[in-house]
């Protein structure tokens, strides 16, 4: 894997320290010793769905390329399930990139409902989310 390659897919979750916290910070320590012993730290609760969004996204791109099959049932194609995935790659980069929020920016109402669409379409696949 090229290095850009990889570097696109780490994410804050293979450091070992609190996220959102410099260690000159005074509640380093605390968050270190809450990080050892639960595996995460408050301080990923702060912001908990950009946490999420942030966990997943890279996770749900290295899926798409590895994956080897998809769910079966239904008219489902390799290509539909490829799309799903796009769909739902698009809803987590949205949240995650921090994309302009604002409902004024052109296209916004676009952008918005491709994003509802894509996490209702990983609620409704995260179940078939495996090979």
């Amino acid at each position: 894997m090229s290095k850009r390659m990889s570097k696109k897919l780490t994410s804050q979750w293979s450091l070992k320290k609190p996220l959102h916290l410099e260690k000159k910070d005074k509640r380093y320590a605390r968050h270190v010793k809450q990080l050892k012993k639960h595996g995460f730290s408050d301080s990923e609760t702060w912001s908990l769905d950009s946490v999420i969004a942030e966990f997943i996204l890279p996770r749900l791109k290295r899926f798409k390329e590895v994956h080897n099959g998809f769910p079966g049932g239904g008219d489902m194609t390799e290509q539909k399930w490829e799309e799903i995935l796009d769909k739902m790659i698009f809803a987590f980069e949205f949240h995650s990139l921090k994309y302009d929020w604002s409902a004024d920016k052109p296209g916004f109402d676009a952008e918005y409902a491709k994003y509802e669409e894509g996490l209702q379409l990983f609620a409704k696949w995260f179940g078939d989310l495996w090979w």
